[in-house]
């Protein structure tokens, strides 16, 4: 049976796929569209996301932290989509091999919480993805719907709210 943390890893996961799937879908320079207020454009905004994911799952493994010119330089969009499968598989990976939440590990900022790893993870996935959809918003092209909710209703099969319109036969 998945626990709580296998639900919000999927999401995570879930939610970086939807997206690169979006950005795809669109003409080649929606990757260097941006707006004010958010990190970048939104190749470097994907690129900041994926590689901070894969450097949190280093400290949670115990790993030492990759040099930043390891970063790929302007990726295109099969090298965000390799960075994205890559993290989605460590992560799921990582679910039976957490450090206890307490265990302090060292970051480039000082000590913290494995648990406090995790989360800031999760959470700045959140973050930089609504960056990217505001990015996308501001340049009059509407942004997926990647919440929670989304997620549980289209991978979860949670019920299908009435003021979406018809179910559709294949979620």
């Amino acid at each position: 049976m998945p626990t709580y943390l296998d639900r919000l890893i999927d999401y995570n996961n879930w939610a970086n796929r939807g997206l690169l799937e979006f950005i795809a879908a669109q003409p080649p320079a929606t990757l260097d569209l941006t707006t004010s207020g958010v990190y970048g454009t939104i190749r470097d905004t994907f690129e900041h996301i994926l590689s901070s994911e894969l450097g949190y799952q280093r400290r949670l493994r115990g790993l030492p932290r990759l040099d930043p010119s390891d970063r790929p330089v302007r990726p295109d969009l099969g090298e965000l989509q390799q960075l994205a499968d890559e993290s989605a598989a460590i992560l799921g990976g990582l679910i039976d091999k957490l450090p206890d939440p307490a265990t302090m590990l060292a970051t480039s900022s000082g000590q913290r919480a494995a648990a406090t790893i995790l989360t800031q993870l999760i959470m700045h996935g959140v973050e930089h993805r609504a960056h990217i959809g505001t990015i996308l918003g501001s340049n009059g092209i509407e942004p997926p719907d990647l919440d929670s909710w989304a997620h549980g209703i289209r991978v979860h099969a949670d019920d299908w709210p009435p003021d979406w319109g018809p179910e559709p036969a294949e979620r």
